[in-house]
């Protein structure tokens, strides 16, 4: 096994051989993750089928995108256009938020199009005192409207037996979300569309890592949604402007890319490191994600 480090971002990539993986027991793959929030698999799969069997085999369940495709039991294409993605947590911006984002890589492109890693711990220790406090003391809100076809495809995956999205009702919707006291959200009759409000710290301590990191979706993407309001939970007023600035610098300088090779998968710690994506100027690149929970 070897560890890649890019010295001047403290963001570490470790690197594990088909061998090795196949090697690992659920709990040893956790302990692997938990040095540096990501791990690459190089050569890891020859299809999505098999890429699809090690997500299964090494989580309790499975979530997922609704305005993707699924394949293969786990995987979703990656088809959100061609401009560079923010840094962001996988479905941080909901409470539908998975612990484990996995990707793999079908098709690498032979030039730039690269994904990106984000050590959210690395950044929090690089925050200046006044912002990392900050960001400490205030809890972040996103508010969006989700589509009926969404939401509904959703709390059909997470509801057994509820495979007819003509079916699925806001009641069924209200029982996925429970009584979780971060997330409220309101129903739209007219076109079934919903609204949700959720509240979450800025920073995290991952299950896997045990340490706090800057890990959130506040610089992260809208392709198939609507753009959310983020704003400061208790004041509802838009993070500082100097904070962020100060947010995209040090995370600028704590990004690297993944430099794929064909049939390399990466499995990421999703509440501790942030992901983005550099525009696609190699549009042979072809890559699947999938979600999942510990």
């Amino acid at each position: 096994m070897n560890t890649a480090v890019l010295s001047q971002s403290e963001t570490v990539v470790k690197y594990l051989s088909a061998t090795d993986m196949r090697q690992l027991n659920t709990e040893e793959l956790l302990t692997e993750l938990a040095e540096t929030g990501v791990l690459l698999f190089r050569q890891g799969a020859e299809t999505v089928d098999e890429f699809c069997d090690f997500v299964k085999r090494h989580s309790s369940r499975l979530s997922l995108d609704p305005a993707r495709t699924m394949e293969g039991g786990a995987a979703q294409l990656v088809d959100a256009g061609t401009d560079a993605v923010g840094l962001h947590c996988e479905n941080g911006n909901s409470p539908f938020w998975p612990d484990l984002t996995w990707f793999y890589c079908k098709e690498a492109p032979r030039m730039g199009s690269q994904t990106t890693a984000c050590d959210g711990a690395a950044v929090l220790e690089r925050l200046s005192e006044r912002t990392r406090d900050f960001f400490l003391r205030n809890e972040i809100r996103y508010s969006r409207n989700v589509q009926a076809d969404k939401w509904k495809r959703l709390v059909a995956h997470y509801t057994p037996g509820l495979d007819n999205l003509d079916q699925v009702s806001f009641e069924h919707l209200q029982r996925v979300i429970g009584d979780d006291p971060n997330t409220q959200i309101t129903y739209n009759p007219a076109d079934e569309s919903i609204g949700y409000d959720f509240t979450v710290s800025a920073v995290l301590v991952s299950a896997i890592s045990r340490q706090p990191a800057f890990a959130n979706s506040i610089l992260g993407p809208s392709y198939n949604y609507e753009k959310p309001r983020i704003t400061v939970a208790a004041s509802g007023e838009p993070i500082p402007a100097a904070m962020m600035e100060e947010v995209v610098r040090i995370t600028d300088a704590a990004t690297i890319p993944i430099n794929w090779d064909d049939n390399d998968f990466v499995m990421i710690d999703n509440r501790r490191v942030m992901h983005g994506r550099r525009a696609i100027i190699d549009t042979r690149r072809k890559i699947f994600n999938a979600l999942s929970y510990l």
